[in-house]
């Protein structure tokens, strides 16, 4: 690696192996963008981790202020990447669930960590309204926006 270049580069444990295994850390960040940089994505899959599989009239009463279009746009990219499952239960009247594959569900750490910086530092533009913040600890809550929290594991 080079001056010119101002490649990342990070070494970790290969999975099952002896040899280090190098990643280009920018490439990786920018890759990941497309998962978790996009305006929903991030909000999808913290509502699906929360609640579980849900039909998609339940997934958008769940995420406030998402358009139909866009809630079936950004699950169709989800299910793309092989976040996001979709299953016809019903052909008449046609309805679907969406769920987490394994791999959404191996977010749920980056969405932890997502909740606990985003509520430890005020973000510009946050607007919580009367929707009380995740605090340590909150699990089951009653008070969270869907009677559910992603456990915050202490520091």
């Amino acid at each position: 690696m080079n001056a010119d270049t101002q490649e990342s580069r990070v070494e970790s444990e290969a999975p099952g192996g002896d040899h280090p295994l190098f990643v280009d850390a920018e490439a990786t960040l920018l890759a990941m963008q497309a998962v978790v940089g996009r305006k929903w994505l991030p909000v999808i899959v913290y509502r699906l981790l929360a609640d579980g599989p849900l039909g998609f009239s339940a997934l958008k009463g769940g995420i406030d202020g998402v358009s139909s279009k866009m809630l079936a746009d950004s699950l169709d990219d989800l299910e793309a990447t092989g976040l996001v499952t979709r299953e016809v239960l019903t052909d008449k009247p046609v309805r679907v669930e969406y769920g987490l594959t394994a791999a959404g569900r191996d977010l749920e750490p980056l969405v932890t960590e997502m909740v606990r910086w985003g509520t430890a530092y005020d973000i510009p533009g946050r607007d919580d309204g009367d929707v009380p913040t995740a605090r340590e600890g909150d699990v089951g809550r009653d008070d969270s926006p869907t009677g559910r929290a992603i456990r915050l594991e202490g520091n």
